[in-house]
């Protein structure tokens, strides 16, 4: 007798295809997201960085008299941790690869401007350039700057 019906078990072609490109799709949105999530953190980083080294340094200025004059981040925050102003480790960029943040001051010890490149828009923080033209040093579209009080 012949069958009338076909026993079938399983998926066809096109609903796996189905379901694979779905599966695709979903983890390039999730694979996007993450990334994006990742350099959001690391901005953070560096916002949060900017804002403790200007504390430093105020508190710096209230004990000195004046600003570090030496227009180099990373010499400064060496003076700001060895004089207590700033706990071991000084603020450094979250990514190695990335560039590191700025540092400027006036000839007086008066004014000075920290500045970070963010890797996403930092147009919603601070900008570069000041009413003290200070943080005219440094150029750039994504950059988060914090000046002197």
């Amino acid at each position: 007798m012949p069958k009338k019906y076909r026993n079938n078990r399983g998926f066809t072609f096109i609903e796996l295809l189905v379901v694979a490109t779905i599966i695709i799709i979903l983890s390039a949105i999730g694979v996007v997201s993450f990334t994006e999530a990742g350099k959001n953190a690391r901005d953070g980083k560096r916002k949060a960085d900017m804002e403790t080294v200007r504390q430093a340094l105020v508190l710096y200025r209230s004990d000195n008299g004046e600003y570090p004059k030496t227009p180099n981040y990373n010499v400064i925050t060496n003076a700001l941790t060895s004089g207590g102003y700033l706990s071991p480790p000084a603020p450094s960029d979250p990514k190695a690869s990335h560039t590191l943040y700025s540092y400027s001051v006036d000839s007086n010890g008066t004014t000075f401007c920290l500045c970070a490149d963010m890797e996403n828009d930092a147009r919603s923080g601070n900008s570069s350039g000041g009413s003290n033209g200070i943080c005219t040093f440094v150029s750039g579209e994504n950059l988060y700057c914090v000046q002197s009080p």
